[in-house]
């Protein structure tokens, strides 16, 4: 049998509840027929009584995690989050949040309902990931901060910190490893790619630009010869101009001579870099990533990284290269130089030191093949290739 929680009891066919209030007054209130909806008053009650609301709001409903979400977070604070992130937010909470905790007041939620909520999720939905399960109990924390901090309508998080050791909650969870490519890797499978997308491999491994990043790029703002550099100032997500992922992703990015290269090759004087025309930009490119995968294959790679993980390449040349981590963060766009560290401290201690001016003599030590670097793609090849690239998108 359940043990009851204090302060629920039943009268007949009705649950009560007691409690006492911070003048040691004891109040008892019938609530109704359920004994979960008992449970979740009381503890409602005492969370008002804490934070000093008590007696202020009981005529009315206290607010339920759908209420707030509905009225505060999506109007006041979705609104800034960028498209992307907002979809993957709005999936989880439509698939899992509202279902389990919708109608439940905030101030209810405890650390071992969300840990109920983690095996129950588990065990109905055995395909989803230990990552996914992370971003979800993730979001529901960042709802219950917001609505403790910015609005104070719950005393505290209930649940801050609790995915601080994720894999108390998660047993299986295990942070996804950064994966890069041998030097030898990466130059064969860039050498198996169309010229087209072997010059934005190169870009990407050797800039560390994300897609969005990339694809932006504007030959007259973007591109600065006499200063040797690239400004990453804004990205593309769906054809759509938005900042960068952070403050600190508005930087300046040191050229190094192949990437100069195939800048310089390009065959036009302003516009888009990597576009056909230079007035339409790339999309989300699943074409050219799909090559990377087949070239990586050919290349008789394994395990292919993603064209994501080419950013965690550029990271592993700069510190193979021997560059300090406060350089390295403001080439990839860290706010927090520590924040590298922990991301790529391990890097640091397994990575072989060869001191280079620049990470192309890593990857080439002897040049790059002049028909990636020298032969400027030609319009009418970069248009072949994007019309390709529109068609599998839309299939």
């Amino acid at each position: 049998m359940t043990r009851r929680e204090r302060g629920v009891y039943k009268r007949g066919e009705v649950w009560w509840i007691d409690y006492t209030d911070l003048r040691g007054k004891r109040h008892q209130e019938r609530v109704g027929l359920s004994y979960r909806v008992a449970v979740r008053a009381r503890r409602q009650r005492l969370a008002d009584i804490e934070a000093g609301r008590f007696g202020l709001r009981h005529r009315g409903r206290a607010i339920t995690l759908q209420t707030f979400v509905d009225q505060r977070w999506r109007p006041e604070v979705a609104r800034g989050l960028r498209p992307a992130t907002k979809r993957s937010y709005e999936a989880n909470l439509r698939t899992h949040l509202v279902p389990a905790f919708g109608s439940w007041p905030l101030g209810v939620i405890s650390r071992g309902d969300v840990r109920a909520f983690v095996a129950k999720l588990r065990s109905e939905n055995p395909t989803l990931t230990p990552k996914t399960i992370k971003n979800i109990v993730g979001l529901l924390g960042a709802l219950l901060e917001y609505a403790a901090s910015d609005y104070e309508l719950i005393a505290s998080n209930p649940i801050r910190g609790m995915l601080a050791k994720a894999r108390r909650l998660i047993p299986d969870y295990r942070p996804r490893p950064t994966r890069v490519l041998e030097a030898e890797q990466l130059r064969d499978a860039i050498d198996r790619l169309p010229v087209y997308a072997a010059r934005m491999a190169i870009v990407a491994a050797l800039a560390g630009l994300r897609w969005g990043e990339l694809i932006a790029l504007r030959l007259e703002k973007d591109i600065d010869y006499r200063r040797n550099v690239v400004r990453v100032t804004e990205q593309l997500q769906k054809r759509l101009p938005l900042p960068p992922k952070t403050p600190a992703g508005v930087r300046e990015v040191d050229m190094t001579p192949l990437v100069r290269k195939v800048m310089e090759s390009t065959s036009r004087a302003s516009g888009f870099i990597f576009s056909p025309d230079g007035a339409r930009p790339l999309g989300e490119g699943r074409w050219i990533k799909r090559q990377w995968k087949r070239a990586q294959l050919a290349a008789g790679i394994a395990k292919p990284i993603s064209w994501r993980e080419l950013r965690h390449q550029y990271v592993s040349s700069l510190i193979a290269a021997g560059k300090d981590v406060l350089y390295i963060a403001s080439q990839v766009g860290h706010t927090d130089p520590g924040f590298t560290l922990r991301q790529y401290g391990h890097l640091f201690k397994t990575l072989n030191r060869t001191p280079v001016e620049w990470i192309d003599d890593l990857v080439w030590p002897s040049g790059c093949h002049a028909s990636v670097t020298l032969r400027a793609a030609t319009t009418r090849n970069m248009a072949a290739e994007h019309a390709l690239s529109r068609t599998s998108e839309s299939k």
